[in-house]
This record gives C-alpha cells, structure tokens and sequence, in this order.
C-alpha cells in the first residue's frame, strides 16, 4: 500500500463504505492518516461478515 496516491487510497474508502457522497475532503489528510483510516475500515468490514 506504500505506492499508492492519496486519490488511490480515497477511492479505495469510497469502494469499502460504498457510498457516492462527495469524500474529497479526505484529500486534506496526511497520506499515514488515510492510510489508517483504510485500515481500520477494511478491518471493521472484515468483522461484520
């Protein structure tokens, strides 16, 4: 995951939460701070299934 681009990783968090709502404010995070956002999404999904 360390050579994706910031908009890489926020369509990926838009895929998880599948959702159409305007994120791009994710876009002012620190690239390790939406990093771990991801994380903890995936992780939180992976334990609702």
């Amino acid at each position: 995951m360390g050579d994706l681009t910031k908009p890489e990783i926020v369509d990926k968090l838009l895929k998880l939460l599948q959702t159409d709502r305007d994120m791009n404010f994710l876009l002012s995070l620190e690239e390790h701070d939406l990093k771990t956002l991801l994380v903890a999404v995936r992780e939180r999904i992976e334990h609702t299934k």
